[in-house]
Parts: structure tokens; C-alpha cells; sequence
């Protein structure tokens, strides 16, 4: 079995791996993908970052009587 092909499609509850894609909707999910990265990157070299210690305040802060707002 090619487990790395698996991993992409594999349901980590069952461990089963999800019917196959077509092509053409493999290419339509990759293109959907490469347009996501490129706006990830094109955020954060536009400086739109949130600092790692008030993600994990606030990650801190959930459950608690003083929750803080989402970063």
C-alpha cells in the first residue's frame, strides 16, 4: 500500500481510506488548496500575524471563568 497516497484520503476514526478521487476532481481540490497557501502567504507577508503567546492565552483562557476574545 502507498501510505502516503492513503494518508490523504484516510478517515483517522475508521482507518479506512475514502473512495477514489476522479482526476478532475483531484485537480479542482489541489487548485482549491494551492489558492488557499498563496493567500495565507500573501496575508502574512502583508504583516497579518498573530503573535503565538496571545494564541495561547487565550487557548489557556477556554473553560475558564475569564475567557478572553479570539485573537
Amino acid at each position: 500500500m502507498d501510505y502516503l497516497a492513503a494518508m490523504d484520503t484516510m478517515n483517522p476514526d475508521t482507518g479506512h481510506t475514502a473512495p477514489s478521487e476522479t482526476k478532475a476532481a483531484r485537480r479542482r481540490r489541489i487548485a482549491w488548496e494551492a489558492d488557499k497557501i498563496a493567500e495565507a502567504r500573501a496575508s502574512a507577508d502583508a504583516g497579518r500575524l498573530i503573535d503565538e503567546a496571545e494564541i495561547d492565552a487565550w487557548i489557556d483562557s477556554l473553560g475558564t471563568d475569564h475567557e478572553l476574545p479570539p485573537p
